[in-house]
């Protein structure tokens, strides 16, 4: 027997070596249905754009068509919203391109197999199913020049096959690395990072007390952010009643036909005033958003403990946990491939 010995290849993750039977059927999702997807998420982007335009017009609202306390705080919210929903039209118009992009690459990548089981049928090589088998790798010591110029061609045809799958996996690999990307960017997840913190949704695995605490801390966070917010909210009614007192004043020096330096001390008196009202709003609204958030927060931390004392799983994201319906994590890779 003569026995040829051929350099093995080492291919990391999927343990594919030169001389393994070689695969090439498809078996990820099909390219139409994240196609479809990608363009769901498209269409969405494009509803949300009437929620811009919409928060657009509010916030330029013209102060002759729409004047006061009340229009000056609906401008600024508009004008928030009008950023948030701008923010998620241009996140969902990127990942649904990322997404279409990915469909494209998994119809290349089965075109592709495809192509190559035609290619090994075609030069001969074993093809049982959905695999490309090698060929034997020892001949007979007393076999013939034929014989061997074929046997050699049957292992270039391998070689060639070889080769051609290792290109195509890690075209595959590199566009999920890809599409992962574009959702850590336009979605904000990190499948990763998540799945470092699963948290065990065994009772007897949960750390109550630590829990218990974390919700005592930010339910008191959030009692005094609610009580920061009222006490702003009563100072800028304080200084709104101030306001009026002193254009009441103001008007009636003028009725009076009271001396010029009168009128100018009363004026500069109402313009502090109102400066002074301006910048207790603006802080009353930051303490608002504050006593949002911590409530939030403070719900967030209640719920979590509700979870871990019933058994229920949790799932930590970006340091933050959040109830999970399903006891098992999603693996993204074995939803794309």
């Amino acid at each position: 027997m003569t026995k040829v010995t051929v350099d093995r290849i080492e291919v990391q993750q999927d343990g594919l070596r030169f001389g393994d039977p070689i695969g090439c059927g498809y078996h990820w999702t099909e390219p139409d249905e994240i196609d479809a997807y990608g363009d769901s998420v498209r269409r969405l982007a494009g509803k949300v754009e009437l929620a811009v335009d919409g928060f657009e017009r509010t916030a330029s609202i013209s102060e002759e068509v729409f004047a006061g306390e009340a229009a000056d705080t609906l401008r600024d919210r508009a004008a928030k919203r009008h950023e948030e929903s701008a923010a998620v039209r241009d996140n969902l118009r990127g990942l649904g391109r990322a997404i279409n992009a990915y469909s494209d690459v998994l119809r290349r990548h089965r075109e592709g197999l495809e192509q190559l089981r035609d290619h090994a049928v075609s030069a001969g090589l074993e093809v049982r199913g959905n695999q490309i088998w090698p060929p034997i790798e020892t001949l007979p010591g007393d076999s013939t020049q034929q014989q061997a110029d074929a046997w050699e061609a049957d292992w270039k045809a391998y070689q060639a096959c070889f080769e051609t799958k290792i290109s195509l996996r890690d075209a595959r690999r590199a566009s999920t690395k890809d599409l992962v990307k574009a959702l850590a960017d336009y979605a904000g997840v990190h499948p990763d990072k998540d799945k470092q913190k699963l948290v065990a949704a065994g009772g007897q695995q949960v750390k109550f007390g630590e829990l218990r605490r974390e919700a005592a801390e930010e339910a008191m966070e959030a009692v005094q952010a609610n009580d920061a917010a009222d006490a702003a909210r009563s100072t800028v009614d304080a200084l709104k009643q101030r306001e009026q007192r002193a254009l009441g004043e103001l008007e009636d020096l003028a009725n009076a036909d009271a001396p010029a330096d009168q009128i100018k001390a009363q004026a500069d008196k109402v313009a502090a005033v109102h400066r002074e009202l301006a910048e207790a709003r603006v802080e009353a609204r930051e303490a608002e958003a504050t006593a949002q958030r911590e409530q939030a927060q403070a719900n967030r931390a209640a719920r979590n403990l509700e979870a871990a004392e019933e058994g229920r799983p949790r799932i930590v994201a970006e340091g933050q946990p959040m109830p999970q319906a399903s006891s098992q994590p999603v693996n993204l890779k074995d939803r794309l491939g």
